[in-house]
C-alpha cells in the first residue's frame, strides 16, 4: 500500500491520510511525525494497524492534556477520564505512561503540591488530607513519602489558631462543653486526637464567676423551655440538661435553688 496524499485539514495540526487513493483516517501531527509519514511512502497492513493505535493514543493524549489544563490530576484520574471519553483500557494506560514519561503526570509531585496547598489555604488536618489523596488513588507509598516532608510545626500553629477561634465561637457554653465541641469539630476536620488534646490542655480554665454566669443563662433558658411541666419534673429535666452541657452537678443544684427562691 502506498500513501497517495496527506491533506491538511482546516483544524490546526490535523491531516487526512489517503492510501491507494482512498481516504483512510484523520491523523494528528504527532502521529504524522512519529511514523514519518509522507506522500509515496509504502506501508503494510501491520503498520496501518499500528498507525491507527498510535492515532488513538495521540487523541487520548490531547484529551488528557485538555483535562490537565484545569488542574493537576493523578494517574488514576486521567485513566478514568479517558475511559469515560470512550478510549479503551489499553489506550488509556498507554497514554498515562506517555504522560508520565513527559513528566506531565507525577503522583508524588501532585501529593506534595496538594499537601502544601491544603496546609496553606484550608482548615483541614492531615488525616482528611491523606484521605483525599487516597480517594485520588495515589499509592500508599507515595503518600507516605509526601508526608515525610509535611510541616507539622506549621500544622500545630494552624491548629492552635483554630482551637482559639472555635473556643470563642462556643462562648455561651460551659467550659467543658466548649472543649468537647472544639475537639469534635477539629476531629472531623482531620486533626489527630493527640494533637488536639495537646493544644486544648494549654487553655486555662475560665474563672468561676464567668462559668456561673453562663450556667445561670443556660439554666434560665432551660426553665422557660420546660415551664409547662410540674415543678419537680421541670427541675429534673433542667438538672439533666445542664449536666449534659458540662456543668457540675452541685453547681446546677445550687443555681436551681437560687432561681426558685
Amino acid at each position: 500500500m502506498i500513501i497517495t496524499n496527506i491533506q491538511t485539514q482546516k483544524q490546526k495540526n490535523r491531516f487526512n491520510l489517503y492510501v491507494d487513493q482512498r481516504f483512510v483516517m484523520g491523523i494528528s501531527e504527532d502521529t504524522l511525525i512519529a511514523h514519518r509519514l509522507h506522500k509515496g511512502k509504502s506501508i503494510t497492513d501491520k503498520e496501518l494497524t499500528q498507525l491507527v493505535n498510535s492515532e488513538e493514543v495521540a487523541q487520548a493524549k490531547n484529551a488528557a492534556l485538555n483535562y490537565l489544563s484545569f488542574q493537576m490530576r493523578s494517574c488514576f484520574e486521567i485513566n478514568q477520564y479517558l475511559k469515560k471519553k470512550g478510549f479503551n483500557e489499553q489506550v488509556a494506560a498507554k497514554t498515562v505512561q506517555k504522560l508520565q514519561a513527559m513528566n506531565l503526570l507525577n503522583d508524588l509531585q501532585l501529593a506534595n503540591n496538594y499537601l502544601k496547598t491544603m496546609q496553606q489555604t484550608s482548615d483541614k488536618g492531615p488525616l482528611v488530607i491523606k484521605k483525599k489523596l487516597q480517594q485520588r488513588k495515589i499509592s500508599p507509598a507515595l503518600i507516605e513519602q509526601a508526608f515525610a516532608s509535611y510541616d507539622f510545626q506549621t500544622d500545630k500553629q494552624r491548629l492552635t489558631k483554630l482551637v482559639m477561634k472555635y473556643f470563642q465561637h462556643y462562648h455561651r457554653d460551659s467550659f467543658q462543653q466548649r472543649l468537647n465541641k472544639v475537639k469534635q469539630r477539629l476531629l472531623s476536620k482531620g486533626f489527630s486526637n493527640d494533637a488536639i488534646d495537646e493544644v486544648l490542655n494549654t487553655i486555662p480554665a475560665i474563672d468561676e464567676q464567668t462559668e456561673q454566669e453562663i450556667l445561670m443563662q443556660q439554666l434560665d433558658k432551660s426553665l422557660k423551655h420546660y415551664s409547662r411541666l410540674p415543678l419537680s419534673e421541670r427541675r429534673q429535666k433542667c438538672l439533666q440538661a445542664m449536666i449534659r452541657k458540662g456543668f457540675a452537678f452541685a453547681d446546677v443544684q445550687q443555681a436551681l435553688s437560687s432561681l426558685e427562691k
